[in-house]
């Protein structure tokens, strides 16, 4: 029993490898099709949700930051919950990114390779190997900026994986043997501390996307139902901000305790 969290420099090779491992093993997939039940639930533009897991806030796409990260706080908490239920391989939920902490849950990085991956994007588009090579440049760099801005991780990283697999050395079919036979190992087997951080995470996750609704600059930590913020206020506003989040974050199912910090440079505290 274990969580397997798929990623990859392409898309196509992320959904292809995860529906092959899902299929391996007898998981339910979680990937993007959980958008639409998380737009319903917390009553918010899945257009915008869907927008908010590819771009970060601009005058272009007029998103507001704090709605940026509502959605996404509203979504980690729907794929965080949904990990609970365990034998799940997760992939274009950008899970990879705030699934830490939790031993059960394998993070695989998939990576297309230099020459796979060029000839890839050449053949989809219809490009040369030239063009082709400068978009998935582009598209690389697009996505570090992004998951920097979302979690303060590089998702190129690939010291933040478990197992990286490079398809230029392995075909697919070889991959997906190595990822799934991983699953035999013991660590990523679930244990009542890994499943308990997972918990923790989910709660915090909650609590995030509540304070979003109304205020930014907040950040979130949950253990065994005790919630501690983060956040910022002047010393005028201090007391009622600490009023009002303990409102919100206590009436989140699961919290038996709040404590507020307020910070004067809430930025370098939240590093």
């Amino acid at each position: 029993m274990s969580i397997f969290i798929i990623s990859s420099d392409a898309r196509e090779i992320e959904e292809s490898i995860a529906e092959k491992v899902t299929e391996a093993m007898g998981y339910k997939l979680l990937d993007r099709g959980i958008l639409a039940e998380v737009a319903a639930k917390y009553q918010i533009d899945p257009d915008k949700l869907n927008e908010a897991l590819k771009t970060t806030p601009s005058l272009f796409n007029k998103l507001p930051s704090r709605q940026w990260r509502h959605y996404l706080a509203c979504l980690e908490a729907e794929v965080l919950e949904t990990l609970m239920a365990d034998n799940i391989v997760c992939q274009g939920l950008a899970a990879h990114l705030y699934v830490s902490g939790v031993s059960h849950a394998m993070k695989v990085r998939v990576l297309s390779g230099n020459r796979k991956g060029i000839q890839g994007v050449a053949e989809k588009k219809g490009i040369s190997l030239q063009k082709a090579e400068k978009w998935r440049a582009s598209e690389l760099l697009h996505r570090k900026k992004w998951s920097l801005a979302a979690y303060n991780y590089d998702e190129t990283d690939l010291t933040r994986y478990d197992l990286v697999i490079n398809l230029d050395q392995i075909d697919p079919a070889e991959a997906v043997k190595t990822i799934t036979g991983a699953a035999e190992y013991r660590k990523f087997q679930v244990m009542t501390y890994s499943l308990k951080c997972l918990s923790d995470l989910a709660l915090a996750a909650k609590v995030n996307g509540v304070l979003l609704q109304s205020m930014a600059d907040v950040k979130v930590q949950a253990r065994d139902g005790s919630v501690v913020v983060l956040t910022k206020a002047l010393n005028r506003q201090k007391r009622k901000k600490i009023e009002t989040i303990k409102a919100l974050a206590g009436g989140v199912e699961g919290v038996t305790y709040v404590e507020v910090h307020v910070k004067k440079n809430i930025l370098r505290e939240m590093d």
